[in-house]
This record gives structure tokens, C-alpha cells and sequence, in this order.
């Protein structure tokens, strides 16, 4: 196991206490955010460091190394490197419709009123952008890909 993965978790557990302390010591409104914010870095922290102390015990270094090569199998399986693919454009699809029914619901909740209507409309430029950028960045990244292989 590589020392990086130690490092990593130290230094996630360190942003995450540095970010319970902050929201419990500075009144701000932003401290639900904080408290959250640090749950998400102390817990992936705690859960690497755990992973490093398991596998570089004396004992599992041989289990490491045979959990290591049947990783690296499992990444190049043709099938399941297709599968992934194929999930991730449908996400990306996913993602663009709800955007697309998003915009839409806030416009009318606007106009009838449901929503203050400057902020439904600042919500409908939102989602718009998002859309412009992300219909724009799946066919960069498509043509760049498309070009590297």
C-alpha cells in the first residue's frame, strides 16, 4: 500500500477537523455547511486510513497483492469497461432531461407566482447555462477522445 493513501487520509482528517472548528467557533451562517463539509472529509479520511492500517499489516501482504492484480483485471474487462460507458452516458442524458423539466417547472412556478419571480428567473438562467455547458462539454470531450483513440 502506498504511503500517499496515508498522507491522503491524514490530510482529510486534518481539513475535516479544521472545518468542524470553524463551524463551531466563528458564528456564521454558513455553519451547517461547515459541519457538513467536514463530515465529508473526515469520514472518506478515516475510511482511507483504516484501508492503509488493514492492508499493510505483515500477515495480509500477500491477500494485498492478489486484491491488487484482481483489481487491475477487473478495470481492463472489455465488458465492464463498456457497461461503464454506456452508464455514464446515460447518466449524462439523465442529468440533461431533468435539467431540461427543471427549467421548465421553475419558469412556470414564476410566472404563477409559487416562486418570487426574480428568483425564478435567476434559476432559469442558471439551469440554461448549465445546459449550454454541459451539451458543449460532451461534445468536446467526445471529439477529443474520438481523436486520442
Amino acid at each position: 500500500m502506498k504511503k500517499s493513501v496515508l498522507w491522503t487520509g491524514i490530510a482529510m482528517i486534518a481539513v475535516g477537523l479544521c472545518l468542524l472548528a470553524a463551524a463551531i467557533f466563528w458564528d456564521t451562517p454558513l455553519d451547517s455547511l461547515l459541519c457538513g463539509f467536514s463530515g465529508a472529509f473526515f469520514g472518506p479520511g478515516i475510511a482511507q486510513l483504516c484501508k492503509y492500517v488493514k492492508w499493510t499489516k505483515l500477515e495480509t501482504e500477500d491477500s494485498w497483492r492478489r486484491h491488487v492484480e484482481e483489481e487491475q483485471i477487473e478495470l481492463r474487462d472489455e465488458r465492464k469497461s463498456m457497461l461503464r460507458d454506456r452508464s455514464g452516458r446515460y447518466a449524462y442524458v439523465l442529468g440533461m432531461l431533468l435539467a431540461c423539466a427543471a427549467l421548465v417547472a421553475f419558469s412556470i412556478l414564476g410566472k404563477l407566482g409559487v416562486v418570487p419571480e426574480a428568483a425564478a428567473e435567476l434559476l432559469v438562467y442558471f439551469l440554461a447555462a448549465f445546459l449550454l455547458v454541459e451539451f458543449a462539454a460532451g461534445i468536446l470531450i467526445y471529439k477529443r477522445l474520438e481523436k486520442r483513440y
